[in-house]
């Protein structure tokens, strides 16, 4: 489904819409997100069909829907370790639904790979979710240094879209993604660019560390300058 000419979803696209529905919440690469309401109209008027949230960036800002799978059997909300719990290298994710369509999903397990999840990554996930107020800690951090680095792109001149991710989606109107892309290159700092005909002046800006921030406007500044 295209998006919205500010790059939103409309959420009507989906209402009765059939089939298998997925849904990336918050969006990426624009990091905007549905609310839970808006889901949840989508959820319930496709009662006959599968609808995939996939929660990836959730816990930097947006509603999760987990709630809701206890009212919706057609729900299925899908998490990863990689982003808020800084587990990437570990290759972890996990679905909740209600107990049918998780039977479901246990039978195109093991008709694959049963052992997808090896005992080391099942240690380091179950570590992880007993740490829940470090990384919630974490995430507090990342989300203080992203509105400040909102703040200093549009001071810059810069169009950012309402993230709540871990990244912004930036543009420099008059002056072109790529070349921004290529000259951050050079220059040892790596964004993300996709030379697609809506989004090629945008680029997706992870949010690191202070510092990190910092050698990213001290770059572009260089840039926009020359």
């Amino acid at each position: 489904m295209p998006l919205k000419d500010d790059f939103s979803i409309d959420p009507a696209d989906y209402e009765r819409a059939g089939g298998f529905i997925a849904i990336a919440n918050p969006n990426a690469p624009t990091g905007m997100a549905l609310t839970r309401d808006q889901v949840e109209k989508i959820v319930a008027s496709n009662p006959d069909s599968v609808v995939l949230i996939d929660e990836a960036y959730v816990d930097f800002g947006a509603e999760s829907c987990v709630p809701l799978v206890e009212k919706y059997e057609n729900l299925l909300v899908v998490m990863t370790f990689s982003k808020s719990r800084g587990l990437a290298g570990a290759r972890l994710g996990f679905a909740i639904a209600q107990p049918g369509l998780i039977a479901d999903l246990e039978k195109i397990k093991y008709s694959t790979n049963p052992y997808s999840v090896n005992r080391m990554t099942l240690a380091a996930g179950i570590a992880s979710l007993a740490r829940d107020d470090y990384n919630a800690d974490n995430c507090r951090r990342v989300i203080a240094t992203r509105e400040a680095s909102v703040k200093r792109l549009r001071e810059m001149g810069f169009e950012v879209l309402p993230s709540q991710a871990n990244f912004v989606f930036a543009r420099k109107p008059g002056t072109d993604g790529g070349f921004l892309y290529r000259e951050l290159k050079k220059r040892s700092v790596l964004v993300r660019h996709f030379d697609n005909p809506r989004i090629a002046d945008f680029l997706r800006i992870t949010i690191g560390t202070d510092e990190e921030m910092d050698v990213l406007f001290l770059k572009l500044r260089e840039i926009l300058e020359s």
